[in-house]
């Protein structure tokens, strides 16, 4: 049933890792376009090399980090070795509520010796936002005083359980010791279940049987297995204010797009120039459906483009982008019976950012990290 709890739960360290961006949407679960906030419910991106032990923790949980789209570019420097920051100062404020600098420690010192230098001001920037998001949840589940059953709470664990189980690669480990390796224990974890369910029951009541064949025919495109495999190389442009920084980051990217067309490597100019954490990797994103995953004009630069071709440099929110498209996989035939729980799911997501955005807009939020 709970198909939202990351928004919540003690894993809310990867979510705000995911959330980094290079031509990705800040999505929710399943992962949806860019009218949505800060949620990710679903993968992590290769801008963290997490090692043997770390990928089976996570993926025993039913998280990844090989698939999906990149994260985190919006860097601007290496940072070399600074103090460390008062654990109480308040980085946020949120209709009164105080977030503290260690509470955003908590999530950032587990992962950033896995991350590139550069990416960690984004990071810190995305976590708190997610930290605000939590907040503004959490007051509005007292608020309007949503909960569940302990049942529904009890047979969410239950089921984590089994996931741990039957996979060959944790069955070894309980989920308590996963809980441990969050820095988390199983009381958080259950609080956290129960808002995600309480928020779901809540943002679900007007979903019924004809909006989601409505929804189903509108984006068939999400639903019937169509993909396009890629790569990328990114200049980005979240940093740069004034016209002439944004028409150097358009020479650069013309720059090496001229380089490709002279022949020279893809995935050696991702290492060389991109500015996406990807790059590391020649620019790898994976696999990503038509609508959803990626913004908008990435994605439709991405399917219109040949395998085997690059695309002209492509301008999103997070800068320029060269596409490498190397695969395709073309739609089959699916019906709403087939998929209806996934349309259910989307669909859920959408309400559920669209409850974000209201209550980000009505909320009196201060950010001072």
């Amino acid at each position: 049933m709970v198909k939202g709890i990351a928004i919540f739960s003690v894993f809310a360290s990867f979510v705000a890792l995911s959330l980094c961006g290079c031509g990705k949407n800040e999505p929710g679960d399943p992962q949806v376009s860019s009218q949505s906030t800060e949620q990710d419910f679903a993968k992590i991106h290769k801008n963290v090399d997490f090692n043997k032990e770390d990928k089976e923790k996570m993926h025993s949980l039913g998280m990844t980090t090989e698939e999906g789209a990149s994260g985190g570019h919006g860097m601007s420097s290496v940072h070399g070795k600074k103090e460390k920051a008062d654990p109480n100062k308040v980085i946020a404020t949120v209709n009164n509520e105080k977030i503290l600098r260690k509470d955003l420690d908590k999530i950032l010192d587990r992962f950033k010796s896995h991350v590139n230098p550069a990416a960690i001001t984004s990071m810190e920037q995305q976590i708190t936002d997610q930290l605000v998001t939590q907040s503004l949840l959490r007051q509005f589940v007292v608020e309007k005083k949503l909960t569940v059953s302990s049942d529904v709470v009890d047979k969410e664990i239950a089921k984590m359980r089994d996931n741990i189980k039957n996979n060959p690669a944790t069955k070894d480990r309980t989920l308590e010791q996963f809980l441990e390796f969050q820095g988390s224990n199983i009381d958080e974890l259950k609080t956290a279940i129960n808002m995600s369910a309480a928020i779901e029951n809540y943002v679900s009541k007007g979903i019924d049987e004809k909006k989601l064949e409505d929804y189903f025919m509108k984006n068939i495109g999400n639903f019937n297995g169509e993909t396009v495999t890629a790569s990328h190389i990114l200049v980005d442009t979240k940093g740069k204010k004034t016209q002439a920084e944004i028409d150097g980051a358009r020479a650069k990217i013309e720059s090496i797009k001229k380089e490709l067309d002279e022949g020279a490597d893809f995935a050696e100019l991702a290492k060389k120039y991109s500015d996406c954490p990807t790059g590391k990797t020649g620019g790898e994103l994976g696999s990503f459906p038509r609508h959803g995953i990626m913004v908008e004009e990435f994605s439709k630069a991405a399917f219109a483009t040949d395998v085997g071709k690059v695309s002209d440099p492509v301008k999103t929110e997070f800068g320029y982008h060269l596409i490498k498209v190397t695969a395709k996989t073309p739609p089959k035939d699916v019906s709403f019976s087939q998929v209806k729980d996934k349309v259910r799911e989307e669909l859920i997501a959408l309400e559920m950012n669209a409850t974000i955005k209201y209550l980000k807009e009505k909320a009196n939020i201060e950010i001072t990290l």
